[in-house]
């Protein structure tokens, strides 16, 4: 068998060292250098992009923030305002219940004073009518006027 024979062993490993030396060598020139800069640059872009995503998650917080401010803020003028208006409603309700009640308590007085004076001339006026007809009324019965 010719693959076994001692003698071409030699020419065998100086084409196989040379194939290599000359393949290793492309492969260090050529190969890495262009392997190497892909890598560079897609660890640079995922650099880059988790600059990126920290950046944004930091403006996200901040805007959080503002936001949580600005609404506990909203919240407390919104609130402030609410009292304030059931507080006028308020004043304003009692002033009107108060203004109800005087100008109840004037009517009721007016009343009781015009009742009383209307009692007076009623009393004044149909006095002697009524007398003189309950008068009468004894007479017809056939009592005497005792009055």
């Amino acid at each position: 068998m010719p693959q076994l024979d001692i003698s071409t062993y030699t020419s065998q490993i100086f084409w196989l060292i040379i194939i290599f030396s000359i393949m290793f060598g492309v492969f260090l020139g050529v190969f890495l250098p262009r392997l190497s800069r892909i890598f560079q640059k897609r660890f640079d872009a995922e650099k880059q992009a988790n600059q990126q995503i920290q950046n944004l998650s930091e403006t996200t917080l901040q805007l959080q923030t503002d936001y949580d401010k600005q609404k506990e803020i909203a919240i407390k003028d919104v609130q402030y305002y609410i009292d304030e208006t059931l507080a006028t409603i308020r004043e304003t309700h009692e002033n009107r219940l108060q203004n109800l009640e005087r100008e109840i308590q004037q009517e009721l007085q007016y009343l009781q004073s015009t009742h009383k004076q209307q009692f007076k001339d009623f009393d004044e006026t149909y006095k002697d009518i009524i007398n003189e007809a309950v008068s009468e009324i004894l007479v017809k019965l056939g009592m005497k006027n005792e009055c």
